[in-house]
């Protein structure tokens, strides 16, 4: 694993600020883990080996915009797979929708795409995001889409990724969301953290998934069309990063290609 640069120079706060507050939220989906768990009827000390104890998380995060972020850890013991992002979107004005060749003098005011609707290959995300704008939308599960209000750094918004999904054979379902900017003097800033098991870990479905109490409505939400849910955590990862970054994928990894539905394998 490389290491993460750090703007020591400009920003002197921000390896301390950033390495606290990504302790705090692996806690905090700590704890959420174990509450799945127990919802499950599922003893949560069976399951938090696979995600590694807090104690080999001595980690440093990068500040790269828009882009992921790895984690140097304890080198004896696996770590859990985790990553941050800290996204800044820039004010959008009439201006800059006025230019957009898809928007209309009649449609000026209608929300621009940040983000298409996705699910993350992870097991959960936990979001901080500022008071002044949000854009973030999450779609119910008869396909409609709900405006997350602005949440400011009190409060975590929380998405199911699709190794939980996988994990508990579909009685949590991965949360679809996209980010729609609005026209707003102010950017928007996003501070999501991607929690997982050790990279290593296959995550079994449950034995009993099939067996618990549960009606559910019919569903009706996005899905992405051929896209197989793999329970590796490593290989499901690596899904997500070979379609996010096709040209860093090329790259690296000239030697492998990426099916339509999301398996690599040799060329």
């Amino acid at each position: 694993r490389a290491t993460n640069p750090w703007p020591d120079g400009l920003q002197p706060t921000l390896r301390p600020a950033i390495t606290e507050y990504v302790s705090g939220v692996l806690g905090v989906a700590d704890r959420l883990r174990d509450a799945m768990c127990l919802a499950l009827n599922v003893d949560p000390s069976d399951v938090a080996p696979l995600f590694g104890s807090p104690s080999s998380r001595q980690f440093v995060t990068t500040n790269n915009n828009h882009h992921h972020n790895n984690c140097e850890e304890n080198d004896d013991e696996e770590p859990s797979f985790w990553s941050m992002k800290l996204v800044s979107y820039p004010p959008i004005s009439p201006d800059d929708t006025a230019t957009n060749k898809t928007t209309t003098k009649a449609t000026m005011q209608e929300p621009l795409q940040g983000v298409g609707a996705h699910c993350d290959s992870n097991f959960l995300t936990l979001i901080c995001q500022d008071a002044h704008s949000s854009g973030l939308q999450v779609q119910n599960v008869k396909g409609g889409w709900i405006d997350v209000p602005p949440t400011g750094p009190d409060m975590l918004i929380c998405n199911i990724g699709e190794l939980a999904q996988v994990w508990t054979g579909g009685y949590f379902l991965a949360t679809p969301h996209r980010v729609m900017l609005q026209q707003s003097s102010h950017g928007r800033t996003s501070l999501p953290v991607f929690y997982n098991p050790k990279l290593d870990v296959v995550m079994e479905p449950i034995e009993d998934a099939g067996n618990l109490p549960w009606d559910r409505c019919q569903e009706n939400q996005w899905r992405r069309k051929h896209n197989t849910l793999m329970n590796s955590v490593g290989e499901n990862s690596f899904k997500s990063l070979a379609r996010s970054h096709p040209a860093v994928f090329e790259k690296h990894h000239g030697d492998l290609r990426i099916l339509e539905d999301g398996r690599i394998v040799k060329r």
